[in-house]
């Protein structure tokens, strides 16, 4: 099984470099105290990913499916 630290750190990356691109428009997200970021940010990055996989022809539904099929498989949850 793939490292989920490694993973999950190549992630933090990606989710810094898009929040660090947005600064301006996230002022408006009321994040918990303990946290750097918002399920919101979260939302909105796989959002923007999904818009992408659609400009790049994929079906952005088919990606969210298979993306839930590899979450199951990767780390045992169930959407």
């Amino acid at each position: 099984m793939p490292d989920r630290a490694k993973h999950a750190a190549l992630a933090q990356k990606a989710l810094d470099a898009y929040l660090q691109e947005h600064d301006d428009i996230r002022s408006w997200c009321y994040l918990r105290t303990t946290d750097r970021i918002g399920e919101s940010d979260l939302i909105d990055l796989v959002t923007d990913l999904l818009l992408l996989a659609e400009m790049k022809g994929y079906d952005p539904c088919e990606v969210t499916r298979k993306a839930e099929g590899h979450l199951e498989a990767e780390a045992g949850r169930k959407c």
